[in-house]
Formats: C-alpha cells, structure tokens, sequence
C-alpha cells in the first residue's frame, strides 16, 4: 500500500476513516451539518499523526518523532509537579473543593 505507513498503521487509518465518516454521517444526520465538519477534518488530521506514531513504531526510523512524544509525555508531568510544589509553598490544598 506505499511506503509511507507500514501495514499495521494503513489497517488502523482505514477503519479509523471509515469510523469517522460514519460518526459524521450520523452527527450531520442528527444535529446538521454546523462545525462538525471542521472538528471531523481536525480529527482525521490526528488520525494520520496516529497512522505516522504507528509506522514508527513498527519500521523505526523515527528519531525526531521519538523527541516530540518524549517531550509531550513529560510536559503534564513537569505541570503536576509545578503545581504540587507551588501547593506546598502557598499552603494551599489543591485536592479541596472548599475555598
């Protein structure tokens, strides 16, 4: 099917596409068109990030994607210990609803 994703990532974006057309579908029959459309283009643009994050995961050859997702994994981890040590120095509960 081309050398621009391996198998497992064109089996994963075919059913995937065919799942979003049909969500679609249904969303545009039940509430009408509105901004479905623009969210289903921006979600099949994840979708062929999720394609690409397969193909490297099977072929390899992936150094620069390898960076992002690092740094993307550990930016919510750096965020919750931000928060928990700002918690600890203002004194402050951030697990209390009471304010």
């Amino acid at each position: 099917m081309g050398d621009i994703f391996s198998t497992q990532a064109w089996i994963y974006l075919i059913i995937s596409t065919i799942a979003t057309f049909i969500a679609l579908g249904l969303s545009i029959y039940n509430f009408g068109i509105g901004l479905f459309i623009i969210a289903y283009i921006i979600y099949f643009l994840v979708l062929l990030l999720g394609a690409y994050n397969i193909s490297c995961l099977t072929t390899g050859q992936c150094y620069i994607w390898s960076w992002i997702v690092t740094i993307l994994s550990t930016i919510p981890m750096l965020l919750i210990i931000g928060i928990s040590i700002n918690a600890i120095i203002t004194g402050k509960n951030i697990y209390s609803i009471d304010e």
